[in-house]
């Protein structure tokens, strides 16, 4: 017979299932389904845990739980079958060497003998216990291909009115900045947005004419005097100046005149 993990890796590859699928109906943790695949059995908890994962796996992948478990216990377990049927030869004679002297087969002798057997079972079957219920709560990590889509959709929509509310939050500290010159006169109009890019340079803007619109968190504008600045539709208030070139920080709803160094320039 081939080897138990080969036929074991060989039925679920047959059936064209992989791990994650098999641990979701049979509740056994995917390192102890890999564990068995590679007969890794140090990897398992017992040799208990080994024969009843291995009959749940074979059974769920339709091969031959019995048959799997016997060739399981015939390659693994004699040794340990064999000391345990030595070992019953032996006290049962010993037994019978005593049972002229009184007490029988249940005698005080035996009955205390029992008592750390029982013991020992109820820890077994404890442990057991335990090791399904680990098995059925403690799951990997789906992968995000096992997400349905049904599961998806709340998410999206949700990820969806988040970055709405952003870009809705981003509009409205935007300037939609446009400059127009004075109806007599031309204008000469130079504009740099929050990167420092320059986005208008107009050395001489018509009478009356008007340039497109900009839009930016921050301006520094340069202009002459006279020109009249817009946000969108809104034209916005600019500090008056008797100089000629006039220099100004714009942002939302708030005009700043600039001195100095912090003028702005499209020649550079």
């Amino acid at each position: 017979m081939p080897e138990i993990g080969v036929t074991l890796r060989e039925a679920r590859m047959r059936a064209g299932i992989d791990i994650a699928e098999v641990e979701s109906r049979t509740k056994i943790r995917a390192k102890y389904l890999r564990a068995l695949e590679n007969e890794e059995w140090s990897l398992l908890p017992g040799t208990t845990f080994v024969k009843s994962f291995l009959r749940t796996y074979a059974e769920a992948l339709g091969l031959d739980a019995k048959l799997l478990v016997e060739e399981y216990k015939f390659r693994h377990e004699p040794y340990e079958v064999g000391g345990a049927q030595n070992g019953g030869t032996q006290r049962g004679r010993r037994g019978g060497g005593r049972r002229a002297g009184g007490g029988g087969a249940f005698g005080p002798q035996k009955r205390t003998n029992l008592i750390p057997i029982l013991v020992l079972l109820i820890v077994v079957a404890g442990a057991i216990y335990a090791v399904l219920e680990l098995s059925k709560n403690e799951k990997e990590p789906t992968p995000p291909a096992a997400t349905t889509t049904a599961e998806r959709q709340p998410q999206r929509a949700s990820d969806q009115a988040a970055a709405d509310r952003a870009e809705a939050r981003r509009k409205k500290r935007l300037v939609r900045l446009r400059i127009q010159a004075p109806s007599t006169e031309s204008a000469s109009v130079c504009v740099k947005d929050a990167s420092g890019r320059t986005v208008l340079n107009e050395p001489e803007l018509a009478a009356r004419r008007r340039t497109k619109v900009v839009n930016s968190r921050e301006f520094l504008l340069v202009t002459t005097a006279g020109a009249r600045v817009f946000d969108g539709s809104r034209r916005l208030r600019v500090p008056a100046d008797s100089r000629n070139v006039i220099s100004y920080r714009i942002v939302k709803r708030k005009v700043t005149r600039l001195t100095g160094s912090r003028k702005p320039s499209c020649s550079s």
